[in-house]
Formats: C-alpha cells, structure tokens, sequence
C-alpha cells in the first residue's frame, strides 16, 4: 500500500484509516441490528462508538493531509486492505461486543505502529494527537470485556 511519495507516518496512518472505515461500519450494523435483553444499552452505546469512530476517521484522514499525503478511503482500497473483519448483519449481540474488542486491538497496534513511525521521523504533532486513542480503545476494551464476564 506505500507508495514512493508516502512517508512512514502517512502509511500507517492510512493503515489506521482503512480499519477504522471498517470498524465504523460494523458499529453501524451492530446499532442496527443488535437484539436481546442489553438492547437499549447496548444500542446506545454502539451509537456512541459510531459517531466517535466517525470523529476519529476524520481526523486521521486529516491528519493524513497536514502530512501531505492522500487519505484512503475508497471501497477499493478499504476492501483489499483491512485488517478489521467486515462482520454480517445478524449476529447475537455479544458477539458483536466480542468483536468490538477484536477491532480495538487492531486499532490499538495500528496506533503503535503510527506513534513509533512518527517517533522515529520526530513528528510530536502525530504523536500528540494519537497517544490519547490508545487510552480510550484500553478502556473501551475493559470495560467491554468486564460486560462479557
């Protein structure tokens, strides 16, 4: 996926952007669809990680651009190469938080991957604003997996 033009940075960046277009999407399906005796709950909460997964696309893409780089997000390049499972409409809805968990630990090495290219090219601005998302998807995933137990 890196092309000549693209820095480190700009690569895993795009990385990051791919699986979270996907674990976005599954957001949206899991609110959609999600059925049993933790509905109202659970969909409020996958509301709330859509629209914040939606924030968070925004500004990596846009942080893609500061780095003069070309987000990607066409169907093309997300289909061929995510790293986020592209779940099914129907599911039960703890598999569906189980796979919350899943993607987030996806994002979360992604995230590693960005902070130690942006490390290694002394970009304190990628590392400013990407240190906090590793923090959140941790607690989003211990609170996830506390649910499940």
């Amino acid at each position: 996926m890196e092309t000549q033009t693209e820095n480190a940075v700009v690569s895993k960046l795009n990385q990051l952007l791919i699986n979270y277009q996907v674990h976005y999407q599954n957001l949206r399906l899991f609110h959609w669809n999600v059925k049993g005796p933790f509905f109202f709950v659970l969909h409020e909460k996958f509301e709330e990680l859509y629209r914040e997964a939606a924030e968070k696309i925004d500004e990596v893409a846009e942080r893609v651009l500061a780095l003069e780089g070309t987000p990607k997000g066409s169907l093309k390049n997300i289909v061929s190469n995510a790293h986020v499972e592209s779940h099914e409409e129907i599911m039960e809805a703890n598999q569906m938080v189980e796979a919350i968990v899943t993607a987030n630990k996806i994002l979360i090495g992604n995230l590693n991957d960005v902070l130690k290219a942006a490390e290694e090219e002394g970009d304190e601005g990628t590392i400013d604003i990407f240190t906090s998302y590793i923090q959140e998807l941790e607690k989003q995933n211990w609170m996830f997996k506390s649910y499940l137990n």
